[in-house]
């Protein structure tokens, strides 16, 4: 890993920052993209504070012309591009009747076609090294799709199954792919968040039992690292998201049970 260079998108805090700083710290050169560019910087400082090179990023991943710019701005500070990680991501939470197309369009935008933007752009720049890896960033409602997160879902679960197509087409190269199914962990996502539950999930997200219900991202910003060294096909991170994965092995598409509980915030 040591003097390897990496991208990763939605570096400004959460998952992202701690995927950053975690390859850093293997000697990894990291360029840290996000939509806000004060956190993107933030990340690079602490990047640099472990002695490796970094630069910052303002990108919209929505924006295709903005992320298909990105691959020259990263080659220009860094020279190469060995590992992409297209972490950016947002979240929504409610009945799928009271969602609105604008809303809908929003996180379909970023969650799905971020990914999509970044695996297109930086691709070429990929197949160039002797070595690359690409980790899409899905969610442990990818693996079983939650009522009361369908639009969520839909994003999730549409990652899971493009990165796991794209592993395949890429078997025989040099290119690597994981798939990270995430469950709860304290990163941000939900202050927001949209969705008629969006006010929950924000009061959730700063109460004192956040830390209790919402894992540090750092174990599994470990984890994703020693994926990409390993060429793991996928991460599954916290005991939510692998009793999810559980039940949907032994009880693939019922959620039903779920349903009755979430929907009461709904009501």
């Amino acid at each position: 890993m040591t003097g390897r260079v990496a991208v990763v998108t939605g570096a400004g805090g959460g998952i992202g920052r701690e995927i950053a700083v975690g390859l850093a710290r293997r000697g990894v050169h990291v360029a840290a993209s996000d939509v806000r560019p004060g956190p993107a910087e933030e990340t690079a400082r602490l990047v640099r504070a472990l002695g490796v090179d970094a630069s910052a990023h303002a990108v919209d991943v929505s924006d295709p012309e903005a992320v298909a710019a990105l691959p020259d701005a990263v080659l220009a500070a860094h020279g190469a591009c060995h590992v992409l990680v297209n972490n950016a991501g947002v979240t929504s939470a409610g009945s799928f009747e009271k969602e609105t197309l604008e809303d809908i369009r929003w996180i379909v935008d970023i969650n799905l076609w971020g990914v999509v933007h970044g695996c297109h752009a930086f691709l070429p720049v990929l197949r160039r090294q002797d070595e690359a890896h690409i980790v899409n960033m899905a969610s442990m409602v990818g693996l079983l799709g939650l009522p009361h997160n369908a639009v969520y879902a839909l994003t999730k679960g549409a990652v899971r199954s493009f990165s796991e197509a794209l592993r395949g087409e890429l078997v025989g190269t040099a290119i690597g792919l994981t798939t990270v199914f995430p469950g709860a962990h304290r990163t941000g996502i939900t202050e927001t968040a949209r969705g008629s539950q969006r006010a929950l999930l924000a009061e959730m997200g700063r109460s004192r039992l956040a830390p209790a219900l919402m894992r540090s991202p750092t174990k599994l910003a470990e984890q994703v690292v020693r994926a990409v060294e390993k060429d793991r096909a996928r991460v599954v991170g916290g005991i939510d998201a692998r009793a999810l994965d559980a039940w949907a092995r032994l009880a693939p598409g019922r959620t039903g049970p779920l349903g009755r509980i979430t929907g009461r915030a709904d009501r």
